[in-house]
């Protein structure tokens, strides 16, 4: 079998099955399915159901704990702190995003930091939701050492993701969503598991040296050099030592600690507290007509707005179904057997 195509809520309750197995709540293991799949639907494979044999790695490790219970701490009126209790991201980042929507509606704005868990997925999704909301959301993150500071050849800071969101656009929302390097930690991993040649000029190898080699590729390289890396080492400052659990400190110096843990902030700003949401909608549908108007610089490129394409994979996908390589197929039959989980009929 070359590969299968799945439903998208199917595929959603497969995993969130599998995780129930290992000891997750059922509304946890849900989340944390949702925001795979979403991944998926938009075509970001890196950070979707690629991600569950990684996962349960890491529950396997224990750096992740299945039955952690995120406990949220109130700071002040539109501040707030969550620790993550190592469960993974998708739980206490969905407290988060609601939270923070909850705090800006009073405030007209809020500010959440959240420390100790594992990996969240794509943090669009949080953006996302809270845009939906008529709010304007910024989501940063940082973690684990893994791309190299610019100028080092060892790897010394966080890919810290960004997205950005607001109410308005062809889709409803208009974002941006991106890692601090030029190429993401996850599709680097994906690119090795399916041997696809890395572009020059984007990462390092074991010893700090430029490589293509999917194989020996493992330390990417920060977007826009000395740009790149000044985003993410200020967004760890944002993130884990503003949440009190600093991260980078603790893995690169004395004693060199290493687990798997991130920290992310969360600011939601109440649009309608500035003017109508209905009027910000209508000037952000604008501002995309106009750069869509632009003239191009390839005539057959299109112009696109952050997300778009994103988006436009969604619908397709939402229609056609989510294609998996016969690699992950197999992968995840695996764990479904060993867990006592039966998997769609389409991936037998």
């Amino acid at each position: 079998m070359a590969g299968v195509v799945l439903d998208g809520e199917d595929l959603s309750s497969f995993v969130a099955e599998i995780f129930v197995k290992h000891g997750m709540r059922a509304d946890y293991a849900a989340t944390l399915a949702e925001v795979l799949v979403w991944a998926d639907l938009r075509g970001i494979d890196s950070h979707g159901v690629e991600r569950v044999p990684r996962y349960l790695d890491l529950v396997a490790r224990g750096d992740i704990d299945l039955k952690g219970e995120p406990q949220m701490q109130a700071v002040a009126d539109a501040l707030f702190l969550i620790d993550g209790g190592n469960q993974f991201g998708a739980v206490p980042m969905g407290l988060a995003m609601r939270e923070a929507v909850t705090r800006a509606r009073r405030s007209g704005i809020a500010l959440g930091t959240i420390r100790r868990f594992g990996h969240s997925g794509a943090l669009g999704f949080y953006a996302q939701w809270i845009a939906r909301q008529g709010m304007a959301a910024i989501v940063m993150g940082s973690g684990m050492p893994l791309m190299a500071y610019h100028g080092a050849k060892a790897a010394s800071l966080s890919t810290s993701p960004l997205a950005i969101a607001v109410p308005g656009g062809p889709s409803g929302v208009t974002m941006l969503d991106m890692a601090s390097s030029i190429i993401a930690n996850g599709r680097l991993r994906l690119a090795q598991r399916n041997n696809e040649q890395i572009p020059p000029g984007m990462a390092l190898d074991a010893q700090g040296e430029p490589t293509t080699d999917p194989a020996k590729a493992v330390i990417p390289l920060p977007v826009g050099g000395p740009k790149g890396a000044g985003l993410a080492l200020m967004f760890e400052c944002l993130t884990s030592v503003l949440a009190g659990a600093p991260v980078l400190t603790a893995m690169l110096g004395p004693g060199k600690k290493t687990w798997h843990t991130q920290s992310q902030t969360v600011i939601a700003i109440d649009v309608a507290k500035f003017r109508p949401v209905e009027e910000f909608v209508s000037d952000i549908d604008l501002l995309d007509t106009v750069i869509h108007a632009l003239p191009r610089l390839d005539p057959d490129e299109p112009i696109r707005i952050p997300g778009e394409r994103a988006e436009k994979e969604a619908a397709q996908r939402a229609q056609s179904g989510i294609p998996l390589s016969d690699r992950l197929r197999r992968q995840l039959v695996e764990i479904a057997e060993k867990a006592g989980v039966t998997p769609p009929p389409a991936m037998l």
